[in-house]
């Protein structure tokens, strides 16, 4: 079952569908050597920037994407101070 970090990411995704979404965030996480149940947020944060980001230029500006990814890097960012 996809981890809390692994779920932030997907649900800031769902713009591009639920399905595309999942599979763009399970991707990454996987190309880093990671899983959806055990990514980690530091591990997510290289995963978006080397994967994601990147992708998200298919289906929009260079400055949405670079808006969606410092929004996202928030979120991430506030799930690591929890911990």
């Amino acid at each position: 079952m996809p981890n809390k970090v692994f779920n932030v990411v997907v649900k800031e995704l769902e713009f591009v569908g639920d399905i595309l979404s999942f599979g763009i965030t399970k991707k990454a996480v996987i190309s880093q050597g990671s899983t959806p149940d055990d990514v980690t947020v530091s591990i997510m944060k290289k995963a978006l920037l080397n994967h994601i980001v990147p992708s998200l230029y298919d289906f929009m500006s260079k400055k949405k994407a670079e808006n969606w990814k410092n929004q996202t890097l928030k979120k991430l960012k506030k799930m690591e101070a929890v911990k």
